[in-house]
């Protein structure tokens, strides 16, 4: 085997890579807020680097190859400020038995329940079990269709909030992630995550309906700068 098979990465290559593992620190230099002594500084006490000079030079190039990229972040608010936003209120899910059979008997009894095509029934299939969420009106009915012994419980007086997308949403990482992250910052607790396509569904309880529905709307409708309302 050629003694050039596994190359030392460079400290360039280690500094990049360190940067990419840490998406804070790549944020703090997009903002250019970092002090890049204590970065280096920092970099070489994980990863054993010695030559501090180094390390630093490559981290500000990468903060220059950053520049001439559009900011991801930037990227996720022009999909979030192209969504709508739509809610629920008076939903419920059910956590049923994962089996096959089980599986048929929901999908039968939704067949003849979204006749209507207004009513709410969407069905997430997990490792362990199934979880439908549905509107209370309908609980009764797909409970009687898997059977009460395929139930594994019902959550009631819940609400969903949905963001539906532009579809450059699939090309568009982080999307999902930045909807959820402003819902913990703001402690509101999601029961269920649903991510369909270019609908990101929400589910909460309904006591945390509003303060949801004012995070969420303030990211897909922020409000209008002094200039924009006299416009």
């Amino acid at each position: 085997m050629s003694e050039n098979a596994n190359p030392t990465p460079t400290a360039a290559e280690v500094t990049r890579r360190y940067i990419e593992d840490h998406p804070a620190i790549r944020d703090c230099l997009g903002y250019n807020i970092v002090n890049f002594t204590s970065l280096a500084r920092k970099i070489r006490s994980d990863t054993g680097l010695a030559n501090q000079e180094a390390v630093e030079v490559a981290c500000r190039r990468y903060q220059r190859q950053m520049r001439t990229e559009q900011p991801l972040e930037e990227r996720v608010l022009e999909v979030v400020r192209a969504s709508r936003l739509e809610v629920r209120t008076r939903v419920a899910i059910i956590t049923a038995r994962n089996d096959w059979d089980m599986l048929g008997q929901v999908l039968e009894a939704g067949h003849k329940l979204l006749a209507d095509r207004r009513h709410l029934l969407q069905l997430l299939q997990g490792p362990g079990a199934l979880t439908i969420l549905c509107e209370e009106d309908l609980v009764d009915a797909v409970v009687a269709a898997v059977g009460k012994r395929g139930i594994l419980g019902v959550s009631a007086h819940l609400s969903a909030l949905t963001v539906r997308s532009p579809e450059r949403i699939v090309d568009t990482p982080g999307v999902l992630a930045f909807l959820a992250g402003a819902l913990f910052r703001a402690g509101i607790n999601s029961l269920e995550l649903m991510s369909v396509y270019t609908d990101s569904t929400f589910v909460v309880r309904e006591q945390d309906v509003l303060k949801a529905f004012r995070v969420l709307s303030g990211l897909v409708h922020p409000p209008a700068g002094p200039d924009e309302s006299l416009a």
